[in-house]
């Protein structure tokens, strides 16, 4: 018997969450499907490619700043709004996209489609007849049962795009390719099925889904009471930037362990004379769990989940909106702090590292709270994501 393919697609964005995501899914359906991998990026494609027949440069959305500019730069209020952004206003670049799509999925004989961040594949999925799966974060997977996108951030209310408009974008790409239209534009995501990894104080969407989320973290980690004296700091993109940012990390006189994909050897040589260990390769959740008594990073998803697990205080420094509104939900249980870009020179920003670092209650809240959330944060991952996804290849 034929196995069935499975084509997991990444179309947009950065950092490395969205191949740990894909990787997590074809090794939980292992031996029982093949997996081609089309990837907006290949920085990290070395770590999913093993589990691939092949792995290659797929189809790119990119964010179109004109309008947003001649509008006077308001940050996006709703997901609709970042899809306007990525070019949904544009006819012809939907047919492109779409085309690519449908090329690489029968080129692939592609029986299943895997998106993070994908939307676009996934209504090349529709047209193709084939079965999709959206996943990603709560933030990134929206539910399809709403008649508009929703404000995430309330200060950030400002409508650029009309969806009304961006519905008939879209539905004159599916026509290019006789495909039926949609009525809303969340039904981009109505024939897929959903199944982001989220916990409900960090979803955005939380009470609008028909499918509960999955775990965000694969398997428990040990909690040791008191923790390590370390500060872990996880930066994988434009962090680095950051010249008073990094001033503040590079003056610290705590023990501190870095971990910065693509760090420079000169920034590694900075920061290894600062005394700071600089690690080459991810670090191991249990080992950041036994040294950290904080954490500092971007306000990434994963890293905030990953932080709540082991019930360590966390500092976000946001990059961008998807981070700022899990650092927002993050904060509100009290163990997260953010310190977001120009609000603060080198010497607040490290002073405010080390009240963290420093705070004994609030070490104890974030164990508490870690303790409330352990069993939203974790589960059994690779049978969840058989249970959902295997009837759709049957």
């Amino acid at each position: 018997m034929t196995k069935p393919r499975v084509l997991l697609a990444w179309e947009g964005g950065a950092g490395r969450g969205p191949i740990v995501t894909l990787k997590v899914v074809a090794e939980a359906l292992g031996d029982a499907c093949i997996y081609d991998a089309a990837l907006c990026r290949m920085d990290h494609a070395a770590e999913i490619a093993p589990l691939c027949e092949l792995a290659f440069p797929g189809a790119v959305l990119w964010h179109n700043e004109t309008r947003r500019r001649e509008a006077g730069n308001p940050k996006a209020a709703t997901w609709g709004e970042f899809l306007g952004d990525l070019n949904f206003g544009d006819p012809q670049f939907l047919i492109t996209q779409v085309g690519w799509w449908l090329t690489t999925i029968k080129a692939r004989q592609s029986n299943l489609l895997v998106g993070d961040f994908s939307p676009v594949a996934l209504l090349a999925a529709r047209l193709a007849g084939i079965a999709a799966v959206a996943v990603g974060t709560g933030y990134s997977v929206p539910p399809a049962d709403m008649d508009t996108f929703p404000v995430l951030i309330p200060e950030f209310a400002t409508r650029i795009y009309d969806e009304a408009t961006l519905v008939k974008t879209v539905n004159a790409a599916l026509g290019h390719f006789g495909g039926l239209p949609l009525s809303r534009l969340p039904d981009i995501y109505a024939q897929a099925l959903s199944m982001p990894r989220t916990i409900a104080a960090l979803d955005p969407y939380v009470g609008l889904r028909s499918e509960m989320p999955l775990p965000p973290l694969n398997t428990a980690l040990p909690r040791l009471e008191g923790g390590g004296d370390e500060i872990f700091i996880y930066f994988s993109t434009s962090e680095r930037d950051d010249a008073e940012l990094m001033a503040a990390i590079l003056s610290l006189d705590v023990p501190v362990r870095i971990y910065m994909p693509g760090i420079t050897v000169e920034l590694a040589s900075q920061l290894a004379a600062a005394g700071h260990v600089v690690e080459r390769a991810a670090v191991a959740a249990e080992d950041i769990g036994r040294r950290s008594r904080l954490m500092l990073h971007a306000g990434q998803h994963g890293s905030l989940c990953l932080g709540l697990g082991l019930g360590l205080v966390q500092i976000a420094f946001p990059q961008h909106l998807e981070q700022l509104c899990h650092a927002r939900a993050a904060e509100a249980l009290g163990t997260v702090d953010i310190i977001e870009k120009n609000r603060l020179d080198s010497d607040g920003i490290r002073a405010a590292i080390l009240r963290a670092y420093h705070d004994a209650d609030r070490q104890q809240l974030a164990r508490a709270v870690s303790d409330r959330l352990y069993p939203s944060l974790f589960g059994d991952i690779h049978a969840l994501v058989r249970e959902r996804i295997l009837p759709l290849l049957a």
